[in-house]
């Protein structure tokens, strides 16, 4: 299995599970909390699904940017995981078709999941070739940090069954203000990428700027900026233009 089918598989993957989300809310809908808890999450994996794709399309026109990162491997491990959960779900997807389930087989299903590697081999994709798709701060609960944190938070509340609660990482922390340079702009879709003394490239939005403006932001121009750390990768904040 080369890189573009363990992007397909994972793909696939998380386009599934957010169908099979979705199935479940409809499970639920006499209960306003447990339907919004599954939808919030169908939506969370349909953003994962997205993300994928966009990292997947980096591979067609940012071959010189991921020439210079050491790339992070998908290696067999990855491939295995990826083939166990996709029979794990086809399990999960004939059990919905044929019988009722009640929240605790739900849960059940949803903890086996997100106890898996998945969210690992998400991590591990998104940097692979150097972009960092990320969402508006508005729309951070889309993260892996917050996905999880959801779960783990609806788990305790309802989950009486035996699997593991899953784990959740640390929350995303700023670490100390850099100097660097813009390297590069895309006006028609409002983001950039700034390189840092480190030679690291962080992504930036409009909305990360707190001394000029976007209109300001031009490649070569000098940059002050602090780092916050995401589950995916790192993002430039506070980013103050020369």
């Amino acid at each position: 299995m080369n890189i573009s089918e363990v992007f397909d598989a994972a793909i696939d993957i998380e386009k599934r599970l957010s169908n099979l989300y979705y199935k479940l809310s409809n499970l639920f809908r006499d209960n306003s909390e447990v339907y919004n808890f599954w939808i919030k999450i169908a939506d969370h994996e349909k953003s994962h699904c997205e993300t994928l794709t966009l990292s997947k399309g980096c591979q067609s026109w940012d071959h010189s940017s991921a020439k210079k990162k050491n790339r992070t491997s998908v290696d067999v491990t990855d491939i295995s995981a990826l083939q166990l959960l996709n029979a794990m779900i086809k399990d999960f997807e004939r059990i919905l078709k044929k019988e009722m389930v009640s929240l605790q087989d739900a849960l059940d299903m949803l903890l086996k999941i997100e106890n898996s590697e998945i969210n690992h081999i998400y991590d591990r994709l998104v940097r692979i070739y150097g972009f960092q798709f990320q969402q508006k701060p508005e729309e951070s609960h889309r993260s892996v940090y917050e996905h999880m944190k959801i779960i783990k938070a609806f788990a305790k509340k309802y989950y009486r069954g035996n699997i593991p609660q899953i784990q959740v990482e640390s929350a995303p922390s700023d670490i100390s203000s850099k100097a660097g340079k813009i390297t590069e702009i895309t006006p028609d879709m409002s983001y950039g990428f700034i390189e840092g003394g480190d030679g690291e490239r962080y992504m930036f939005l409009p909305e990360d700027i707190s001394a000029g403006t976007w209109d300001n932001a031009e490649v070569n121009k000098s940059v002050q900026f602090s780092v916050v750390n995401l589950p995916w990768g790192a993002r430039a904040k506070d980013i103050k233009i020369s």
